[in-house]
């Protein structure tokens, strides 16, 4: 595995920005900058007097928050998954 990383330029909100990013990871790196400067820009339609270390700011809370639920939502299929296994232990034992 190559440690190699080159300099690619994404774009948010009208602005470039020269980022470090591992060979390899470019297409991830230019999916994620495309969905933040999609949810940036929304944020601006919503709040268009902000300016651009706030709108930052708030896109990286909300989208803590997101991933925050998304997490708590594996945690919550992980549980069920467990109390699955377990009713269905107790089922097979019941057989035998």
């Amino acid at each position: 595995m190559s440690n190699q990383s080159q300099k690619v330029d994404i774009f948010i909100n009208g602005r470039s920005y020269g980022i470090n990013c591992p060979a390899g990871e470019e297409p991830a790196l230019q999916r994620a900058s495309s969905y933040i400067n999609n949810f940036i820009q929304e944020i601006r339609r919503s709040a268009p007097q902000l300016p651009q270390e706030e709108l930052l700011v708030l896109c990286a809370l909300t989208l803590f928050e997101k991933a925050e639920n998304l997490q708590n939502e594996l945690d919550g299929f992980a549980d069920a998954n467990g109390l699955l296994d377990e009713i269905l232990t107790d089922i097979k034992k019941s057989i035998h």
